[in-house]
Protein backbone atom coordinates (compact mmCIF):
# COMPACT_ATOMS: atom_id res chain seq x y z
CA UNK A 1 0.00 0.00 0.00
CA UNK A 2 1.18 3.53 -0.83
CA UNK A 3 2.68 5.10 2.34
CA UNK A 4 0.52 8.21 2.04
CA UNK A 5 -2.63 6.11 1.65
CA UNK A 6 -1.63 4.08 4.72
CA UNK A 7 -0.98 7.23 6.77
CA UNK A 8 -4.36 8.72 5.89
CA UNK A 9 -6.21 5.50 6.66
CA UNK A 10 -4.41 5.15 10.00
CA UNK A 11 -5.28 8.70 11.02
CA UNK A 12 -8.95 7.82 10.81
CA UNK A 13 -8.38 5.11 13.39
CA UNK A 14 -10.74 2.32 14.22
CA UNK A 15 -11.92 4.00 17.44
CA UNK A 16 -13.01 7.19 15.67
CA UNK A 17 -14.08 5.74 12.34
CA UNK A 18 -17.67 5.19 13.41
CA UNK A 19 -18.31 8.85 14.18
CA UNK A 20 -15.86 10.63 11.83
CA UNK A 21 -18.23 11.21 8.91
CA UNK A 22 -21.23 12.25 11.05
CA UNK A 23 -18.96 14.60 13.00
CA UNK A 24 -17.69 16.30 9.84
CA UNK A 25 -21.24 16.70 8.51
CA UNK A 26 -22.57 18.16 11.75
CA UNK A 27 -19.65 20.59 12.17
CA UNK A 28 -20.21 21.70 8.56
CA UNK A 29 -23.63 23.03 9.59
CA UNK A 30 -21.76 25.92 11.20
CA UNK A 31 -23.06 25.56 14.75
CA UNK A 32 -21.51 24.01 17.84
CA UNK A 33 -22.43 20.35 18.19
CA UNK A 34 -23.78 18.65 21.30
CA UNK A 35 -22.07 15.29 21.70
CA UNK A 36 -25.45 13.66 22.30
CA UNK A 37 -26.46 14.74 18.80
CA UNK A 38 -23.27 13.27 17.36
CA UNK A 39 -23.91 10.04 19.24
CA UNK A 40 -27.42 9.86 17.82
CA UNK A 41 -26.19 10.54 14.26
CA UNK A 42 -23.37 8.00 14.44
CA UNK A 43 -24.78 5.26 16.63
CA UNK A 44 -21.63 5.43 18.77
CA UNK A 45 -21.94 5.77 22.56
CA UNK A 46 -21.62 9.36 23.71
CA UNK A 47 -19.12 8.27 26.38
CA UNK A 48 -16.84 6.76 23.74
CA UNK A 49 -17.04 9.86 21.55
CA UNK A 50 -16.33 12.22 24.45
CA UNK A 51 -13.47 10.10 25.74
CA UNK A 52 -11.77 10.09 22.33
CA UNK A 53 -12.26 13.80 21.63
CA UNK A 54 -11.28 14.94 25.13
CA UNK A 55 -8.07 12.90 24.87
CA UNK A 56 -7.11 14.86 21.73
CA UNK A 57 -5.52 18.17 22.81
CA UNK A 58 -6.31 19.71 19.42
CA UNK A 59 -10.10 19.39 19.66
CA UNK A 60 -11.95 22.73 19.47
CA UNK A 61 -14.71 23.32 22.04
CA UNK A 62 -16.97 26.27 22.78
CA UNK A 63 -17.41 27.77 26.25
CA UNK A 64 -20.34 25.44 26.93
CA UNK A 65 -18.38 22.29 26.16
CA UNK A 66 -19.96 21.73 22.76
CA UNK A 67 -17.86 20.63 19.83
CA UNK A 68 -16.61 23.26 17.39
CA UNK A 69 -14.54 20.84 15.40
CA UNK A 70 -11.83 18.31 14.94
CA UNK A 71 -10.17 18.36 11.52
CA UNK A 72 -13.03 20.46 10.18
CA UNK A 73 -13.63 23.32 12.61
CA UNK A 74 -15.56 26.54 13.09
CA UNK A 75 -12.51 28.16 14.72
CA UNK A 76 -10.24 30.09 12.30
CA UNK A 77 -7.06 28.52 10.91
CA UNK A 78 -4.95 29.40 7.87
CA UNK A 79 -7.09 27.10 5.68
CA UNK A 80 -10.55 28.49 4.83
CA UNK A 81 -13.01 25.84 3.67
CA UNK A 82 -16.20 27.19 2.11
CA UNK A 83 -19.17 24.86 1.58
CA UNK A 84 -22.84 25.75 1.09
CA UNK A 85 -21.90 29.41 1.53
CA UNK A 86 -20.53 28.81 5.05
CA UNK A 87 -16.94 29.66 5.90
CA UNK A 88 -15.35 26.87 7.91
CA UNK A 89 -11.72 26.00 8.51
CA UNK A 90 -9.50 22.92 8.56
CA UNK A 91 -6.54 21.88 10.67
CA UNK A 92 -4.34 21.18 7.62
CA UNK A 93 -4.22 21.27 3.84
CA UNK A 94 -4.96 17.56 3.49
CA UNK A 95 -8.20 17.95 5.45
CA UNK A 96 -9.62 20.22 2.75
CA UNK A 97 -9.27 17.37 0.27
CA UNK A 98 -10.41 14.60 2.62
CA UNK A 99 -13.63 16.21 3.83
CA UNK A 100 -15.18 17.04 0.46
CA UNK A 101 -16.01 13.40 -0.40
CA UNK A 102 -17.35 12.94 3.15
CA UNK A 103 -19.66 15.94 2.85
CA UNK A 104 -20.72 15.07 -0.68
CA UNK A 105 -20.92 18.73 -1.71
CA UNK A 106 -18.73 21.10 -3.73
CA UNK A 107 -16.27 23.19 -1.75
CA UNK A 108 -13.80 26.03 -2.22
CA UNK A 109 -10.50 26.24 -0.38
CA UNK A 110 -8.60 29.48 0.28
CA UNK A 111 -5.15 29.24 1.83
CA UNK A 112 -1.61 30.41 1.20
CA UNK A 113 1.83 29.00 0.49
CA UNK A 114 3.68 28.47 3.75
CA UNK A 115 6.97 29.58 2.16
CA UNK A 116 6.04 32.46 -0.14
CA UNK A 117 2.68 33.60 1.23
CA UNK A 118 1.21 33.36 -2.27
CA UNK A 119 -2.59 32.91 -2.19
CA UNK A 120 -3.77 29.42 -3.09
CA UNK A 121 -7.26 28.50 -4.25
CA UNK A 122 -8.68 25.04 -4.84
CA UNK A 123 -12.17 24.14 -6.00
CA UNK A 124 -13.54 20.63 -5.63
CA UNK A 125 -16.56 18.46 -6.17
CA UNK A 126 -16.99 15.26 -4.14
CA UNK A 127 -15.39 13.33 -7.00
CA UNK A 128 -12.80 15.65 -8.55
CA UNK A 129 -10.57 18.70 -8.24
CA UNK A 130 -11.89 21.27 -10.71
CA UNK A 131 -9.46 24.15 -10.13
CA UNK A 132 -6.02 24.63 -8.59
CA UNK A 133 -4.49 28.10 -8.58
CA UNK A 134 -1.57 28.17 -8.99
CA UNK A 135 -1.70 24.84 -10.86
CA UNK A 136 1.73 23.85 -9.48
CA UNK A 137 0.39 23.74 -5.88
CA UNK A 138 1.44 20.78 -3.75
CA UNK A 139 0.37 19.42 -0.35
CA UNK A 140 2.65 18.21 2.44
CA UNK A 141 1.91 15.37 4.84
CA UNK A 142 4.07 13.85 7.55
CA UNK A 143 4.01 10.08 7.63
CA UNK A 144 5.35 7.91 10.46
CA UNK A 145 5.55 10.89 12.83
CA UNK A 146 1.78 11.06 13.30
CA UNK A 147 0.78 10.08 16.83
CA UNK A 148 -2.74 8.97 17.68
CA UNK A 149 -2.52 10.68 21.07
CA UNK A 150 -2.17 14.13 19.45
CA UNK A 151 -3.19 14.01 15.81
CA UNK A 152 -3.32 17.78 15.41
CA UNK A 153 0.08 18.45 16.96
CA UNK A 154 1.99 15.57 15.44
CA UNK A 155 0.41 15.51 12.00
CA UNK A 156 -2.01 18.29 11.08
CA UNK A 157 0.28 21.13 12.17
CA UNK A 158 2.78 19.96 9.53
CA UNK A 159 0.34 19.69 6.63
CA UNK A 160 0.55 22.72 4.34
CA UNK A 161 -0.03 24.01 0.86
CA UNK A 162 3.00 25.14 -1.13
CA UNK A 163 2.79 27.05 -4.40
CA UNK A 164 5.26 24.67 -6.07
CA UNK A 165 7.64 21.79 -5.48
CA UNK A 166 10.50 24.24 -5.15
CA UNK A 167 8.63 26.20 -2.47
CA UNK A 168 8.26 22.93 -0.53
CA UNK A 169 11.98 22.11 -0.52
CA UNK A 170 12.61 23.57 2.93
CA UNK A 171 9.75 21.51 4.35
CA UNK A 172 11.08 18.38 2.63
CA UNK A 173 14.49 18.95 4.18
CA UNK A 174 12.95 19.35 7.65
CA UNK A 175 10.70 16.29 7.18
CA UNK A 176 12.73 13.69 5.25
CA UNK A 177 10.11 11.00 5.93
CA UNK A 178 7.26 13.24 4.84
CA UNK A 179 5.40 13.32 1.55
CA UNK A 180 4.68 16.11 -0.93
CA UNK A 181 2.17 15.52 -3.72
CA UNK A 182 0.28 17.62 -6.29
CA UNK A 183 -3.23 18.54 -5.20
CA UNK A 184 -4.94 16.30 -7.76
CA UNK A 185 -2.88 13.26 -6.80
CA UNK A 186 -3.44 13.85 -3.11
CA UNK A 187 -7.19 14.21 -3.65
CA UNK A 188 -7.37 10.94 -5.61
CA UNK A 189 -5.77 9.12 -2.67
CA UNK A 190 -8.07 10.85 -0.16
CA UNK A 191 -11.10 9.86 -2.24
CA UNK A 192 -9.97 6.23 -2.39
CA UNK A 193 -9.39 6.15 1.38
CA UNK A 194 -12.85 7.61 2.05
CA UNK A 195 -14.44 5.05 -0.23
CA UNK A 196 -12.47 2.17 1.29
CA UNK A 197 -13.51 3.20 4.80
CA UNK A 198 -17.14 3.78 3.85
CA UNK A 199 -17.02 7.50 4.66
CA UNK A 200 -18.29 8.99 1.41
CA UNK A 201 -21.67 10.70 1.38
Amino acid sequence: MDDLRKTMANLIGQDARRFTAPMVRLVAEGKSVALERLASASGAPVEKIESWLRAQPGTDWDESGRLLGFGLTQRPTRHRYIVDGRVLFTFCAADTLLFTPILGRPARVESSCLTTGQPIRVELTPAAVTLVDPPTTVVSQVSPACHGSDIRGSCCDHGHFFASESAAQGWRHAHPDGDVRPVGEFFAIALDVCRDLGLTA
